[in-house]
């Protein structure tokens, strides 16, 4: 009929919505008719009509429930037959339980003689596999469809590095797509590839040499890998690879540590990796023409490929990332991998939803995709089968990589029965994995009571958090305008003295405020990571006052808080020599800023010497180890002096094996200050650092500005 159109679309089981426009007088229809497999028709009841101007809108209902997988027709006079949406599907309440799939063979699973393809596509009418073959050509093979909507095929043959693609018919909307859960890719993601994760997951693992049972014995290094050693002032070969990370026995130009040597000269246990896996904007051959932090992710199992020597093989991404993590294992190393789950760049290419859509992301009431992120496209982790991929994600890169934990982009848009399932999973593969992450309360299309964010922390007892709010009282207020002028305890602001014992103590334990956590290893203690400004460049705000000498002591005085805190001590790449981003917040896009400033590293050796004995400092005082908040307020005194000093005190903690009553003195001012203790003590750590000669005691202490002093008798 001219100037007419139809559409059908299944709104429930057995119901479906067939919408007619046409511009020509017709009258009301009461006859339609479904053919499944071109079978036989068999007329639909119908249940409601209603009408407007040019519209006609019907509801059917058919005289069983639809069968996925099999093709349905609609006919009815005048108009050539359709198929049926399925497209809404996904939303019916049924749906989780009739297609929850719980294998873990979804992917491509590779050996020398067969490679098996397995794709969750519920919905589809029809999926073929588009391969390549040796001569570059491409093939194509009907999947079969099976158990919970899973299509499957197995080819014969030696199938390693090959490109392959879905071709996914939900029913007549075609869409061919990379695989979502591919392991492997070719050269900016255009296909997936078949690599042989069997193989890595067969070598030798490597265990760092001390075990850390708790994650309060970490003291985490953020790092971005192309940052790290991009800078051309040290003799790294493979600048801005995962292979920068591995090489040893580097330097800066004047012969101090570099690279991987630095981070184990600096003492610290653990380095964080901003994102490894797969994600847009950078090329993956000329990786120089873009920057990116990596947090617009297009996959969730790939990994990156412009931080390979050579990204057009796709299984040499997967050696690299392994041997950093076996290199870092191997010098007593422990890695963790930042992984962003709560958003992709772009939902509408995303694998996930080209194969299921209308699943896999969040909405809104208005039925837009939700975006509380900020950043688009919000991940419905609570679905059965998003949680299995956030899941299966995890686990398949520590059985792969050997990594040992996580650190969770925004994680407050994740529901907290993923992560806690997440965990537990995770656990029995590696017994000590740590899990932390930003538990910011976004959006609202989460109920708040499932949000996996620090007011849900009591339900969440093996995750830990960020800690924002002591952030915010040792370096003051974070974000953009007013608040880059507020000073905190580090800053001078002496109102915070309070705030800096509630921080010392883990923000865990009943002072002044509320606990916030169950525990003192839930709370991650920070002044500086790679979003925000730098510590350097917030105080170059707050404290316009200041020359620059003043500055890096103040930074140095954060560092020794964070040190001497209970919880988890947490480091950004530079934070430790005072890096500037000049002035800049979020530098996420912006070449060179972000980059480790090895040539400052070797004017500022005095400052990278202070870190280092801050992390040999807090290895030895075992006391920080404790997280039980019941044990904690019992174990330490504090005691405040005029201008905002703070004295911690205790006689039950020994801090060497001799020692019988020590205090930790914080000066926070910019002057020196003197006290008058009841008795001589020996110096232990004062201003620089340890203090070795057996004979230095004091009754008058100097305190010098902006310091860290600890004595002992």
């Amino acid at each position: 009929m001219k100037n007419s159109f139809f559409s059908a679309k299944l709104i429930s089981l057995n119901r479906i919505s067939v919408l007619i426009f046409t511009m020509q007088l017709a009258k009301p229809i009461n006859d339609f008719f479904l053919t499944k497999n071109n079978d036989e028709k068999k007329k639909l009841k119908l249940i409601r009509h209603t009408s407007t101007n040019n519209l006609n809108m019907y509801e059917l209902e058919m005289d069983e429930p639809f069968i996925f997988g099999e093709r349905y027709d609609l006919c009815l006079d005048s108009y050539p037959s359709i198929a049926i949406d399925v497209s809404d599907a996904p939303t019916f309440p049924e749906f989780d339980d009739m297609f929850n799939y719980n294998g873990d063979d979804l992917g491509a699973t590779y050996t020398r003689k067969e490679t098996s393809f397995a794709l969750w596509a519920p919905i589809a009418f029809k999926v073929d596999l588009k391969i390549e073959n040796e001569d570059g050509t491409f093939s194509f093979y009907n999947m079969k469809r099976g158990e919970k909507g899973v299509h499957r095929i197995c080819l014969k043959g030696d199938y390693l590095n090959r490109k392959y693609h879905y071709i996914v018919n939900n029913y007549n909307v075609v869409k061919e797509t990379n695989d979502p859960y591919g392991k492997g890719v070719s050269l900016n993601s255009t296909y997936s590839a078949v690599v042989d994760t069997e193989k890595i997951k067969r070598m030798p693992k490597i265990s760092p040499k001390d075990y850390l049972s708790s994650y309060v014995e970490h003291i985490i290094y953020e790092l971005h890998i192309r940052d790290f050693t991009a800078q051309k002032s040290t003799n790294i070969v493979n600048r801005g690879k995962f292979l920068g990370l591995t090489e040893e026995k580097r330097t800066t130009l004047y012969g101090k540590p570099a690279g991987l040597d630095y981070l184990k000269f600096i003492g610290v246990t653990t380095v964080q990796l901003l994102p490894v896996l797969d994600f847009a904007k950078v090329d993956d051959l000329n990786p120089d023409a873009t920057y990116n932090w990596g947090y617009d992710p297009i996959s969730m199992f790939a990994i990156e490929g412009s931080y390979s020597l050579n990204p057009s093989n796709p299984m040499e991404r997967l050696f690299e990332l392994r041997k950093v993590v076996d290199t870092f294992h191997k010098n007593n190393l422990y890695v963790t991998f930042d992984i962003v789950f709560n958003h992709v760049f772009d939902y509408m290419t995303f694998a996930f939803e080209q194969v299921v859509p209308n699943y896999f992301f969040r909405r809104r009431k208005d039925g837009f995709i939700s975006s509380a992120s900020g950043c688009g496209n919000d991940f419905a982790s609570e679905k059965y089968m998003a949680r299995k991929a956030i899941i299966d994600s995890l686990k398949y890169l520590m059985e792969t990589f050997d990594v040992d934990g996580y650190r969770f982009d925004l994680m407050g848009l994740i529901d907290l029965h993923t992560m806690n399932k997440a965990y537990d999973e995770c656990k029995k593969i590696k017994e000590n994995c740590i899990f932390y992450g930003e538990g910011w309360d976004m959006g609202i299309e989460l109920s708040s009571d499932l949000k996996s964010c620090i007011t849900n922390s009591f339900k969440l007892p093996h995750i830990a958090f960020f800690n924002d709010a002591y952030r915010d009282i040792i370096k003051g207020p974070t974000f953009e305008g007013s608040q880059l002028y507020t000073k905190g305890y580090v800053g001078g602001n002496l109102s915070y003295t309070d705030g800096a014992i509630y921080a010392l103590l883990a923000t865990s334990v009943d002072y002044v405020f509320p606990k916030r956590f169950l525990n003192a290893s839930q709370s991650l203690n920070y002044v500086e990571c790679h979003d925000n400004h730098t510590i350097y460049d917030k105080l170059t705000f707050s404290n316009q006052e200041d020359d620059e000498q003043t500055i890096l002591s103040r930074i140095k005085f954060a560092s020794s808080i964070v040190t001497m805190s209970f919880g988890i001590p947490f480091y950004h790449m530079g934070q430790e020599i005072g890096l500037t981003k000049f002035g800049l917040g979020n530098t996420y896009n912006v070449v060179k800023v972000n980059n480790m400033n090895w040539k400052l590293v070797e004017e500022r050796f005095d400052m990278v010497l202070f870190f280092k004995a801050l992390n040999t400092l807090r290895k030895k005082l075992i006391y920080l180890k404790e997280i039980d908040i019941e044990k904690i307020a019992p174990l330490i005194e504090f005691e405040r002096l005029p201008n905002g000093v703070l004295i911690l005190s205790s006689e039950k903690i020994k801090i060497v094996d001799k020692s019988k009553k020590f205090y930790c003195i914080f000066n926070p001012n910019n002057f020196i200050i003197t006290h008058e203790f009841d008795d001589y003590y020996k110096l232990y750590f004062y201003n620089g650092g340890f203090i070795d000669k057996d004979d230095t005691h004091a009754k008058n202490l100097i305190l010098p500005p902006l310091s860290l002093s600890i004595i002992y008798r």
